[in-house]
């Protein structure tokens, strides 16, 4: 990249980081309560809704991490695209996101207690810890996929550049709560809109806007990275479950549907967002195969591939974009965070008065804002640090949600399960997600600890369920 293009980069990233900077000075001290600071009083139209879903979505998850997990797998990353982007997209998009945006929750683990389970602690509070996995780990990816960027196109220090953008959104992020994040998304969902269609217009380029030519390029260097089933079929099985919960899970898009205005609007907004998402990963998968014909650069790939074999623009734009996609991302996952710390953990009566709920919300997101610096600092691998969190959250708060819906009771509203079976199901299914993530024997078995958390949570649940009721003759009902 020339000295001119250099220096308007870095002035494009100057010009985003500033107006965020203005954004948080003036919704500062908007928020009266914690249902303005976590889901904006629910006052959220079609238009800012459709941004801030498509900007947090569209992270350096989507754009660097897709990309390398196309250049590191080949044709088996569509298999995680498969449970994510298709099925998974389906499913949040046009049924669950309209059904949730007709209730008031402030985050998905409250609504899995109150809605299902007569807003039992146990599983708000053991929910809200599942739910702050994934809330606290992918800020740091997206810090990562920032700084990434900034050190190869401007040769900034790695560590300096997350502790800037770390600061940055941290600030904004605390001052205004969801309002905030929402005109940053704004901002930031129209500079990736441009980043999307300029990338993917030359990323499909590469290989002449023809798959088969690439199949055929790609045959030649690894036959095994143009084979759909070169995995064992149990990270095939794997990758697709966690794609699948990880979609329809995910915490921030929960909020973002408890904060729409209405169910109409839910309907409009996702519904958009997710058709775009579906093509978005697809095609970024397809970029990172392609760069295997010009560079062996993994889970960087696209940013090669920008850099080396597109035009300077693109440079330019990368620079700007990923910030844009990283911050809004970012921001997102700490305002959720915050919303678990405070609404599920540590109050989940709501007795806390306005004014404390608020400085308790603005302390946590700063706290989990701070762990995402270390976290972007230290970590590996920038999309393991968001899969890795979605597995815990998904295959556990899901099974609960469909087990709960299953079996609500008409009359009472909560689930005919005796409650302290549901308990005991939901942190057997946390235990062994984490202990077949972090241990490798175990990890070995399955190819990860998805299945294991869903089986967990389900058997769980209802072994001891009839261990509970074996005698009554007849149905428990909760409390």
């Amino acid at each position: 990249m020339t000295t001119a293009n250099m220096i308007l980069a870095g002035g494009l990233i100057v010009l985003d980081l500033g107006a965020c900077m203005v954004i948080g000075i003036k919704t500062k001290g908007k928020a009266q309560d914690a249902e303005e600071y976590f889901i904006g009083g629910k006052k959220i139209g079609s238009f800012l809704l459709f941004l801030t879903a498509w900007a947090s979505f569209s992270g350096a998850g989507n754009f660097i991490g897709q990309a390398g997990r196309g250049a590191l797998e080949g044709l088996s990353a569509y298999w995680l695209w498969l449970g994510e982007g298709l099925v998974g997209g389906i499913i949040m998009g046009y049924i669950l996101a309209p059904f949730l945006a007709k209730f008031r929750y402030l985050s998905m683990p409250h609504f899995v207690s109150g809605y299902l389970y007569g807003g039992d602690h146990y599983i708000r509070r053991v929910g809200g810890l599942a739910a702050l996995m994934p809330n606290m780990v992918w800020p740091g990816a997206q810090i990562m996929g920032v700084a990434y960027v900034l050190e190869q196109v401007f040769g900034i220090d790695y560590r300096v550049a997350v502790i800037i953008c770390g600061i940055v959104f941290i600030f904004y992020t605390v001052s205004g709560g969801l309002t905030a994040v929402v005109y940053a998304d704004a901002l930031h969902g129209t500079v990736q809109m441009i980043f999307a269609v300029v990338v993917i217009y030359y990323g499909l380029k590469l290989f002449r806007f023809d798959f088969g030519f690439l199949g055929a390029q790609i045959t030649a260097i690894d036959p095994a990275k143009w084979d759909l089933l070169a995995q064992e079929p149990k990270i095939i099985i794997t990758g697709f479950l966690t794609g699948l919960v990880g979609a329809i899970s995910n915490p921030i898009f929960w909020n973002r549907a408890f904060a729409a205005k209405d169910v109409k609007t839910a309907k409009r907004s996702y519904g958009i967002t997710f058709f775009m998402n579906i093509i978005l990963v697809f095609l970024m998968i397809s970029i990172g195969i392609a760069s295997l014909m010009f560079t062996d650069a993994g889970d960087q790939a696209l940013v090669w591939v920008i850099l080396n074999k597109m035009p300077p623009i693109c440079g330019i734009i990368l620079a700007e974009s990923v910030l844009a996609a990283c911050m809004s991302c970012a921001d997102t996952h700490l305002n959720c965070a915050a919303a678990n710390i405070v609404s599920d953990i540590i109050d989940p009566d709501g007795d806390l008065e306005a004014k404390k709920s608020i400085k308790y919300a603005k302390i946590a997101t700063l706290v989990t804002g701070i762990i995402a610096i270390v976290s972007g600092l230290y970590a590996p691998f920038i999309y393991a640090l968001g899969t890795y969190g979605y597995t815990v959250c998904g295959g556990v708060l899901i099974p609960m949600f469909i087990i709960g819906l299953v079996f609500r009771d008409k009359k009472t509203g909560n689930s005919r399960l005796d409650i302290r079976a549901a308990r005991i199901g939901m942190t057997l299914g946390i235990v062994l997600a984490i202990l077949f993530e972090i241990i490798p024997a175990l990890y070995q078995i399955l190819g990860g600890g998805v299945i294991p958390a869903i089986a967990g949570t389900v058997l769980g649940t209802f072994g001891f369920h009839a261990i509970f009721t074996k005698g009554r003759g007849k149905k428990y009902e909760n409390n």
